[in-house]
């Protein structure tokens, strides 16, 4: 959802489709949207891809403005099924032991060290989707 360009251009370059948002705060307002979207399109007349629409995961920095990753996390996971069900995974450079608990507390799926290796992201990212 929220991580820099060098990021966004690693996931472009795997094949994968991203949003992304400028803060915390503006991620999480994205996701609801997403998923308001989603609902709406389900309830509708018309007939529409779905899938076309669905965040299958979200990637977040740890400390964002606004409001930091472990809070966009908790936030999403108080929201309806299914969004609240999509894996997140947390960039950082935090040391990695005081991470794993903040992501266990925070109800993050996995983690990902940087400077991000684009090898580790697309094994985290194939593994997440693919179970999503």
């Amino acid at each position: 959802m929220y991580s820099d360009a060098n990021t966004l251009r690693q996931i472009s370059k795997l094949g994968y489709s991203t949003i992304s948002a400028t803060n915390g705060l503006e991620a999480v307002k994205l996701i609801d949207s997403n998923f308001k979207l989603l609902n709406d399109t389900c309830s509708s007349s018309f007939y529409s891809d779905i899938n076309s629409h669905k965040i299958s995961l979200i990637l977040t920095e740890c400390n964002l403005p606004m409001m930091s990753g472990f809070d966009v996390s908790q936030v999403v996971r108080t929201m309806k099924s299914p969004i609240s069900d999509t894996p997140i995974v947390a960039l950082t450079a935090l040391p990695m032991d005081e991470v794993r608990n903040k992501c266990i507390e925070s109800k993050i799926n996995d983690y990902l060290a940087k400077p991000l290796k684009i090898e580790e992201l697309e094994k985290v990212l194939a593994k997440w989707i693919s179970e999503n």
